[in-house]
């Protein structure tokens, strides 16, 4: 816990300190979100959140834990995530393209650090479902949802990144429970605490008075790095937390991402187009502000992580948790659909009070 408590202060100070010389170098390179049909926001917006946050983890890193291990290998391969993410955010790098550096990286982590899903736990009752010789192929499958769900998310301020401490925040509970998870435990607290100042800076919170957003570069990182510690925490071993706990964890990215692409497909449009049918878009819709979306959306996303939480920590059968999840999926693309309407009634009453 100490050697995490200090990757932790010492992340948070350098995501810090990188946001105020990463600002002038975004506007010289244009690395700025500007406004256009799907971007309301007002003025061009620097995308150095999630460069800074990397650039904390990744200082703290190197002065607080070793580099020779599987980690250090996720650190490179993140790095070179961030550096194509934040290309992409100055240039628009085509869908195709991004995703084969998805591919190849998840690739190079998922071989190269010899660890990959080997089951998925008891998900129907029958016995463990083991991936056998397809685990490596699932991980790289995972790697490049988990990265695409988080960078889905990103469309108002401070969603990702607290979506983020949600997912991080439970994964550093069930690490901190195992003595032999401590450099997972300080990944987890380092990129939580990097993800600090980032978050400061989107809301504007006294002393950030300029608006700065995270870009693919950190919303691409966030779930890469989600993901990896994710397999790391449910393969046998070392195991902190059995796989479908994550689907938990993970939920509203996991399912917004999911409906989405269904809703898409359903359509005949290409999966990875954009649109504004998210579940923070339809809280817009129905009337509310961004920062009541980001309020509601993110107490669900803490409750569906506490039931994923208390499933574990009192070892409920795996079949009911993927069953509970299931469900609650089901509603969740119902609700996408047809819940909007039930919000703007309640959004015209909570006005009238």
């Amino acid at each position: 816990m100490e050697a995490a408590s200090s990757v932790g202060l010492m992340a948070g100070f350098f995501s810090y300190l990188s946001l105020f010389f990463l600002r002038p170098i975004a506007c010289r390179v244009h690395l700025l979100d500007t406004p256009d049909h799907r971007k309301l926001h007002k003025g061009s917006v620097p995308l150095i959140g999630g460069l800074s946050a990397f650039i904390g983890v990744s200082v703290a890193w190197m002065i607080g834990m070793p580099l020779i291990s599987g980690h250090g290998l996720f650190l490179i391969c993140a790095a070179l995530l961030v550096i194509v993410g934040a290309v992409d955010d100055a240039r628009d790098l085509p869908a195709k393209f991004r995703l084969g550096v998805q591919v190849l990286l998840g690739a190079v982590l998922t071989f190269g650090s010899g660890t990959s899903l080997v089951t998925f736990g008891d998900l129907l009752g029958f016995g463990p479902i083991e991936l056998g010789i397809l685990g490596p192929l699932v991980t790289i499958a995972a790697v490049i949802g988990a990265t695409n769900a988080f960078n889905m998310v990103d469309g108002i301020d401070g969603l990702a990144g607290s979506l983020s401490l949600v997912a991080l925040g439970s994964l550093a509970l069930l690490f901190s429970t195992s003595s032999g998870l401590v450099a997972e435990l300080a990944l987890a607290v380092g990129i939580s605490c990097a993800l600090v100042p980032y978050l400061m800076a989107n809301l504007r919170i006294p002393p950030f008075r300029n608006r700065i957003f995270m870009g693919d570069a950190g919303s691409m990182f966030i779930g890469f790095a989600v993901v990896w510690l994710l397999v790391n925490a449910t393969q046998p071993g070392e195991m902190a937390m059995r796989p479908v706990t994550a689907l938990w964890i993970i939920a509203i990215p996991l399912m917004d991402m999911v409906a989405i692409m269904v809703r898409r497909a359903r359509k005949g449009q290409s999966v990875m187009k954009p649109d504004r049918d998210h579940l923070h878009h339809i809280f817009m819709r129905a009337g509310f502000s961004d920062r009541e979306a980001l309020l509601m959306i993110t107490i669900v996303a803490m409750l569906f992580a506490s039931v994923g939480l208390l499933g574990e920590f009192f070892h409920l059968p795996e079949w009911l948790m993927f069953a509970a999840f299931v469900g609650l999926f089901a509603l969740y693309d119902w609700s996408l659909s047809h819940v909007w309407r039930l919000l703007v009634v309640v959004r015209k009453k909570v006005s009238h009070q």
